[in-house]
């Protein structure tokens, strides 16, 4: 596979147009893997989406936003 890669690589850099054709394809080709991992576990992929990132959603009640869990007391029953 390595060689596949940069045997693509070596051709892409003496020709831009070849390379628009090789994304084109790679694009092919991942929406083939889709379909079939879907189609194989039965879950869909998540498709990646592009955009500024937003801050991470922390429930308060955890105390993790603060930098701190909350630790449960430790159980008293004797087994």
């Amino acid at each position: 596979m390595a060689r596949i890669i940069e045997s693509v690589a070596d051709s892409v850099e003496s020709s831009p147009k070849l390379a628009g054709q090789i994304a084109d394809n790679l694009t092919a080709i991942v929406g083939y893997q889709r379909i079939l991992t879907r189609k194989i576990i039965g879950l869909p992929m998540r498709v990646k989406q592009k955009g500024a990132a937003k801050q991470p959603w922390l429930n308060a009640n955890t105390g993790v936003h603060q930098g701190k869990r909350k630790r449960k007391p430790p159980s008293s029953s004797k087994a």
